[in-house]
């Protein structure tokens, strides 16, 4: 059955949830309007979707039916499609909607109202919309079936031996996949997937990993200029990430809808607009209240969009209370914090990295990337030998605890022959403490 999905963008979530539970069954979907084009183009687009849909799923909430939404233009079009609703419309009540504020022809038929989840309930009722219609010809056609099923009988054991032979070949498509997981080819590992569930439709072992897969590789995405971009991958894995949004483990669906929020970040990156990842961070928690990847995006997100660093560390906080994804936690802590140059999240980045010390966390795995050292020397460079708010760094921490840091992130030997004199100068300066003025300021700032 194809199925048009209508909802207004603050229920995008719970769409997402309906639509992979319907698809789920075999039904053609229709629900993300994300990718349209703007103008008249568009509007043809939807117009040519409802036309040659057999179902108009409308989501109801207050949002949906306010006056100037484009969910009400998708009703006026669904109604010219079906004059009478019956058999063809389902409102859904995803969020209490006052009786009157409801359209007259959504009225006009049943609203499923769900008491517990949602996409599974509507999946159930367009299953029950499409049952009468499989009743009747069964019983017009009975004998004819009974014959076919019989004559067929054979041939189904035959096709059920292929698809165990077929089948067999999985464990092994997944372990080639794994390997080159392991080895950082997402996107060689992503194909092999693929093969595995073209293969052996559904297999778990290949649905799983692909799930994990898909996560793994926005966590460590890395594009290359001219060829590819943050949209493409995300687009490319966001089926996956769908797909454990809705699942029954709140652990997984958590993880699954953190990852769902990173992808709009990343899309929002390479320059789309409206998006609002925080929506998925949201519900992320609600189903794991300390997910980790949820809470770790969530303060990344605050800082990045220039939020406040208290803010972002309650969500740190709780994501490090994880301690197996603590090393990842870190490098998006550390990320967000070197995102905006500003003394006081330079000096938080500093206080960060003893943290990291004390409790013998490795830092190079943990920020992903040498450049990222290499950054935090810019830092002590600037505030120790060029002077810039040179106080406020060193009352960050005892001297004691600077020196600790310090040379746990640039052990001596580690560092280039040619910054060896400003090593020495910035080690000295941590040493003092707050004893001895800072050197002249430069005209010019430097990182």
């Amino acid at each position: 059955m194809k199925i048009f999905i209508s909802y207004a963008s603050e229920q995008r979530v719970a769409a997402e949830e309906v639509a992979v539970a319907l698809r789920e069954e075999g039904h053609e979907v229709f629900f993300d309007r994300t990718q349209l084009p703007e103008g008249e183009a568009y509007d043809a687009r939807i117009r040519e979707a409802i036309e040659a849909s057999d179902c108009f799923l409308f989501l109801l909430s207050p949002e949906a039916v306010a006056a100037g939404r484009y969910t009400l233009t998708e009703l006026e079009l669904a109604q010219r499609r079906w004059p009478s609703p019956g058999g063809h419309v389902l409102p859904v009540m995803l969020r209490p909607t006052p009786p009157e504020t409801i359209p007259p022809y959504l009225r006009a038929v049943v609203i499923l109202r769900p008491r517990g989840n949602a996409a599974a309930e509507v999946a159930a009722a367009i299953a029950r919309m499409s049952r009468p219609w499989w009743a009747r010809a069964f019983r017009q056609y009975a004998a004819a079936v009974i014959a076919i099923v019989i004559a067929a009988s054979g041939a189904g054991i035959w096709l059920g031996y292929q698809h165990r032979r077929a089948c067999g070949d999985v464990p092994g498509l997944v372990r080639q996949a794994q390997l080159q997981q392991d080895a950082g080819d997402y996107a060689a590992a992503w194909d092999r997937y693929g093969t595995a569930l073209a293969t052996c439709p559904g297999n778990s072992s290949a649905t799983q990993g692909r799930e994990q897969l898909a996560m793994e590789w926005l966590d460590n995405i890395r594009v290359t200029q001219g060829r590819d971009t943050f949209t493409d991958i995300a687009n490319r894995v966001q089926p996956a990430l769908s797909a454990a949004a809705v699942s029954t483990d709140n652990r997984v669906a958590a993880d699954g809808l953190a990852h769902l929020g990173w992808a709009d970040f990343l899309r929002s990156r390479d320059g789309a607009g409206g998006l609002d990842p925080v929506h998925y961070y949201q519900s992320a928690v609600q189903r794991d209240p300390q997910n980790p990847y949820a809470h770790a995006m969530w303060g990344h997100y605050i800082l990045q969009s220039g939020g406040s660093l208290a803010q972002a560390n309650e969500h740190f906080d709780l994501a490090l209370a994880s301690p197996s994804a603590r090393g990842y936690v870190r490098g998006m802590q550390i990320a967000a914090l070197l995102w905006r140059r500003e003394p006081a999240l330079e000096n938080e980045v500093v206080r960060t990295a003893n943290d990291m010390r004390v409790h013998s966390e490795s830092f190079a795995a943990n920020s992903r990337d040498e450049w990222v050292r290499w950054r935090i020397w810019d830092i002590y460079r600037d505030r120790l030998i060029n002077g810039h708010d040179t106080q406020a760094l060193l009352d960050t921490l005892p001297a004691q605890a600077h020196v600790a840091t310090f040379r746990w992130l640039f052990p001596k030997h580690d560092v280039p022959e040619d910054k060896q004199p400003a090593y020495l100068r910035m080690l000295a300066r941590l040493s003092d403490g707050g004893d001895r003025q800072a050197s002249p300021k430069p005209s010019a700032r430097r990182f």
